[in-house]
């Protein structure tokens, strides 16, 4: 074997040793976000209700951190597919599900627990349907609520609860309204009402200042009153998913109603033109 056969083989060995270091960054970043869903349901079960919500959050933030380091890297594989889907499961889906059922539905029983496993098993079919519908053409809206987005509002509403001064054992009535909110937000993720994709967020062009503007806004918000700031932004996405309905339905409808002008109109002037040869014979 010449030196530059063994030059070679050293570089070729080299190349696949980072191909492996690329392909396990993102696995690695996927794994935390596990954790952290983990470490959240450990902090639930002890009753660390804000060391729970944190745990979500954070989790959310790894979780929207590997799709994007796989994509930058070109490591994307179907392994890290499942196995993303499979962390959200844990970290959007029981998590939030066992913190809100210690947190709030225990002193219901039976319907506590059935109300909480509603929530997991509604975020592992919104995860099932999601990946589906993934290899489809790709759309500008998410079709139900994502399930990190739905983990994140429930600990952002922990926190919120916990800033207006409400403590478990909660009243009856604040404790109704905590179930009713958490079981809208279940259903939500499994419906086909329309949600903004963070994706088509406007950051080029002239939509890029207002867009600008804005999050530097919400910093600031964020910054000066933490929790109402936190629940405001997530109520507005919340209603910003039927407000989203309404447009696309009117949408459509004014589409349909013009092609129907636009059909009769051609009909018509196709008949009148018919009419001179009539009278003519």
């Amino acid at each position: 074997m010449t030196a530059r056969d063994r030059f070679r083989r050293r570089n070729r060995s080299q190349r696949q040793k980072q191909r492996r270091a690329i392909f396990l960054l993102p696995n690695l970043i996927t794994t935390a976000a596990l954790m952290l869903g983990f470490w959240s349901i450990t902090e639930a079960i002890q009753g660390h209700w804000d060391r729970a919500a944190w745990g979500i959050v954070l989790a959310g933030v790894a979780d929207s951190l590997d799709g994007r380091v796989a994509r930058v890297t070109r490591s994307t594989s179907k392994f890290g597919v499942e196995y993303d889907s499979l962390s959200d499961v844990v970290s959007f889906g029981l998590a939030p599900a066992l913190l809100v059922y210690n947190w709030a539905l225990q002193p219901l029983g039976r319907r506590g627990w059935v109300i909480a496993a509603l929530f997991a098993v509604c975020a592992a079919l919104r995860l099932a349907r999601f990946n589906v519908q993934k290899d489809q053409e790709e759309k500008l809206h998410f079709e139900g609520i994502a399930s990190t987005v739905a983990g994140g509002s429930v600990a952002v509403g922990v926190w919120f609860v916990g800033w207006l001064g409400f403590q478990p054992p909660f009243e009856p009535l604040v404790g109704t309204a905590i179930t009713a909110s958490f079981t809208v937000l279940a259903l939500l993720m499994v419906s086909s009402v329309p949600y903004p994709s963070w994706r088509n967020l406007p950051v080029s062009g002239r939509a890029a200042f207002p867009t600008l503007v804005g999050l530097v806004l919400a910093i600031v918000l964020l910054v000066l009153y933490t929790d109402p700031a936190f629940f405001a932004i997530v109520c507005i996405y919340l209603v910003s998913g039927p407000i989203l309905w309404v447009m696309l339905v009117r949408r459509r409808r004014a589409e349909r109603m013009a092609d129907s002008l636009g059909s009769r109109s051609a009909e018509s002037r196709a008949g009148g033109a018919g009419e001179p040869g009539d009278h003519g014979r």
